[in-house]
């Protein structure tokens, strides 16, 4: 049986000359990039401030509607509070109109009717002659007993 004897190779040195190099990029093209560079720099920085002035004017146009709706909102919440204010007194009255147990007293202030048990007092006015007859004499009510 043959064998397969593999066939030496001469190896030869690598010297520096011989390497591949990166290819340089020559001054006029790294000037070119610059410049390219330069100019969408510039572009887009003014683009941004376009962009932002027109932000600005919508913001400064917004402030006047934004003061005029906050204040129609703090308008309507105090007629709000007055609203509730007066549910909360109707509910009352309504309770007290239709509570069983104040059905009389509701009855003497609508109407001219006097609870029967109640005794009416009636108050008298006294004359003008007698008023000053009284005021000159003292009163002594140990002598009306």
């Amino acid at each position: 049986m043959s064998a397969i004897r593999p066939v030496p190779q001469k190896i030869q040195p690598v010297s520096p000359s011989s390497r591949r190099r990166a290819p340089r990029i020559s001054q006029h093209r790294l000037s070119r990039n610059r410049r390219l560079l330069t100019v969408e720099t510039t572009v887009k920085l003014g683009v941004n401030l376009i962009l932002s002035a027109f932000s600005l004017s919508a913001l400064i146009q917004i402030l006047p509607q934004h003061r005029s709706a906050s204040e129609k909102v703090q308008d309507i919440r105090a007629e709000v509070k007055m609203t509730e204010e007066r549910v909360i007194k109707e509910k009352e009255e309504f309770s007290r109109y239709f509570d069983p147990q104040q059905t009389k007293s509701i009855m003497q202030e609508q109407g001219n009717r006097i609870d029967p048990s109640q005794k009416p007092i009636i108050f008298l006015e006294q004359r003008p002659t007698e008023t000053a007859e009284l005021a000159d004499e003292p009163t002594n009510y140990a002598d009306l007993e």
